[in-house]
């Protein structure tokens, strides 16, 4: 490992956070599309490579406690507190281990069901990421799956001409004209850019997204001291020549952005006998910038086209609102915006099905059997099962519904003695995102909330955390909080 990279991680920490593209659960469904028979992860053997604290191993290990999960990273300090959290949390199926990629050797037939490897790969040297692969290749079980992040191109060239600019500006030789540090840099580079014709427009949004991230999370991923982009091409190329084989992406709508036009599926047609240049093409029209990549070791026994009635294996939610109008169903995003209208009757079934079953993931037997009550007629699975799964998959691909594994239950209220757990509590207690239901980080972006948070260990009613949020906040909504809360399956 590089002397820069090693420091950085020495000497801070990577900010906590929880990755839902890396969950299994979901990364799952997308491997058994992709035609390989993924294991069960509620049984798996887990490893995290370059798991940092352990924010996003942890509430796996605790969501199946009969699986065996492995965090690695080279990071001393950040591997005491994953073990040390891990203690407190009472979760044992866990470990923590300090080790250089490069040298780590997990024991004789010890193998992988999933490996994690979210921000290893562009952020390393060469021999790194080789030693990645070849890690992979070697150790993962033969029909076990690894989700590698990394940045691409051409999404990432302007992202990196920006940071090669903020460094050169920040550099020691320089007379820091605009600015002392990266963020005052960037800030001086916003307002110069202006907004009056299409690049500066883009040039503006870029150094929107890049400033947002806050000058602390900056030094690990734009200003890393290695940041090496690349094509999909390239990225295939790479785990090829290593003995791996690409699946697809960890979550279905990045198969094929919905940002593509409407006729892009029938002008793309020609490409689908080669899907990684069909890959490299949706990249520069939609200028990816981020890829979170399934692999499998090449001999691994991949069906290529799977029966279709596969997706209805699974469990489904859609997190969307779901609004009746003539002839269908609205599909709309909490902001109000409009997604999707649908008027064939199982489109309108189904999404009438989800809307009262979320935010909970339903197993898809459990939808079909509803679904007669909206058809008006019993499911006839000879006439329907087909033309169902059709629309599941199109529904998948367009990001209106999520496909897991298994089912997600839970009370959508709040208990009256709310409780978080252990790990959500200790989260709390350290200022950090909570992680929900489905892997997604709960940011406790005030004081309040933390502070509230904190206290739910199970001691207190509802009205008492209340009295207690009044004491220093009068004007906060407890109760809608709360009831946020519940509805990302906080309390269980």
């Amino acid at each position: 490992m590089s002397d820069a990279v090693h420091d950085l991680y020495q000497t801070h920490a990577y900010p906590a956070m929880s990755h839902p593209s890396t969950d299994p659960a979901a990364t799952a469904v997308a491997a058994r599309l992709a035609g390989l028979d993924a294991p069960d992860p509620s049984h798996a053997r887990i490893l995290d490579i370059g798991c940092a604290t352990g924010h996003n191993l942890l509430p796996l290990a605790a969501r199946w406690p009969k699986a065996r999960f492995t965090g690695i990273d080279f990071s001393k300090p950040a591997i005491e507190e994953a073990s040390e959290s891990a203690r407190l949390a009472g979760l044992t199926n866990v470990e923590f281990i300090g080790a250089d990629l490069k040298t780590f050797n997990p024991g004789d037939g010890v193998n992988y069901d999933f490996i994690i490897s979210h921000g290893i790969y562009s952020w390393v040297p060469g021999a790194v990421r080789q030693a990645l692969l070849d890690f992979c290749a070697t150790r993962l079980s033969p029909q076990g799956i690894a989700m590698i992040s990394y940045n691409t191109l051409p999404g990432w060239s302007l992202r990196k001409s920006i940071a090669n600019l903020t460094k050169l500006l920040s550099a020691e030789s320089t007379s820091k004209p605009i600015g002392q540090e990266p963020e005052q840099i960037l800030a001086s580079l916003l307002m110069a850019a202006g907004n009056h014709n299409p690049y500066s427009r883009y040039l503006t949004q870029v150094l929107h997204d890049i400033f947002g991230q806050g000058g602390y999370f900056l030094r690990f991923d734009d200003l890393g001291p290695i940041n090496e982009p690349c094509t999909f091409l390239d990225f295939i190329a790479h785990t090829s020549r290593s003995g791996l084989l690409y699946l697809a992406e960890s979550l279905l709508c990045e198969n094929f952005p919905c940002a593509l036009a409407p006729e892009a599926a029938e002008i793309l047609k020609p490409l689908a006998g080669e899907p990684h240049l069909l890959q490299q093409t949706i990249d520069v029209l939609t200028n990816r910038s981020f890829r979170h990549s399934l692999l499998c070791r090449a001999d691994a026994p991949v069906e290529r086209h799977p029966n279709p009635t596969s997706v209805l294996k699974f469990a489904v939610r859609c997190p969307h609102v779901m609004k009746h109008i003539a002839g269908g169903v609205r599909l709309m995003n909490h902001s109000g915006g409009e997604l999707a209208r649908c008027e064939k009757a199982l489109e309108v079934a189904l999404f009438s099905v989800l809307s009262k079953t979320n935010p909970e993931t339903v197993p898809f037997h459990e939808v079909i059997v509803h679904m007669a009550e909206f058809l008006k007629q019993p499911f006839d699975y000879s006439r329907h099962l087909l033309p169902l799964a059709e629309v599941v998959m199109e529904a998948a691909r367009k990001g209106l519904i999520s496909l897991r594994s298994e089912a997600v239950r839970f009370n959508p209220e709040p208990p009256a003695v709310p409780a978080l757990g252990a790990l959500r509590l200790l989260a709390a207690r350290n200022g950090q995102p909570m992680v929900d239901a489905y892997h997604m980080p709960c940011h406790l972006d005030d004081e309040r909330k933390r502070q509230l948070a904190a206290a739910m260990d199970g001691s207190r009613t509802m009205d008492e955390l209340t009295a207690l949020a009044n004491t220093n906040a009068p004007d906060f909504n407890v109760a809608a909080w709360l009831k946020h809360l519940a509805a990302r399956g906080m309390f269980g």
